[in-house]
């Protein structure tokens, strides 16, 4: 098989396909480093977005308040957590105790603090009330109160807390069907 450009042409020709070549070649490689960038620019930005807000601390109590920032939101993040853990029978109950709640609440006298709501949801409902109060006749005033409201199957309040023998604090059982 014989050739039948002329040299020169031929040359050209091989001339036109090594630039080709380049061009698409350089092409490829320019959009396997665009296509690189863009899927590195995230991990980028989190890492400047990380860097700017832990920056290296120069001294002693700026690292001390960072540490103390770290803890407290830290502390914060698990006391969301334990209250959205206390509530969650609540707000997947199949009936609603908010009613009933609300109601125990609003019968509470003056001075008595509730503190902590914790519900059961049982074949008997249950709702445990725990909190402070001044003194111990209006734990008694509150349980009466509870009692008479006709709401709760049953309201107990344990001996020493009705004794005084735990300084204010008590812990108030409601049962019902709720």
């Amino acid at each position: 098989m014989s050739n039948i450009l002329p040299k020169e042409k031929l040359q050209a020709e091989w001339s036109k396909f090594r630039s080709r070549l380049l061009l698409v070649g350089g092409l490829v490689f320019l959009g396997a480093a665009a296509f690189s960038a863009l899927a590195f620019f995230p991990t980028h930005i989190a890492l400047v977005i990380g860097n700017s807000v832990a920056q290296p601390v120069s001294e002693k109590s700026d690292a001390l308040l960072a540490n103390k920032l770290a803890r407290s939101e830290r502390d914060e993040i698990m006391r969301t957590q334990a209250l959205l853990d206390s509530i969650s029978p609540i707000i997947f109950a199949t009936s609603s105790p908010t009613d009933t709640i609300s109601a125990a609440l609003a019968l509470r006298p003056s001075g008595v603090r509730i503190d902590r709501i914790s519900f059961a949801d049982t074949d008997n409902g249950s709702i445990t009330l725990s909190g402070i109060s001044p003194g111990r006749d209006n734990i008694n005033l509150y349980k009466e109160a509870l009692t008479k409201s006709g709401l709760f199957k049953s309201v107990s309040v344990p001996v020493g807390t009705l004794v005084g023998a735990d300084d204010g604090k008590f812990i108030i059982t409601l049962s019902g069907t709720f």
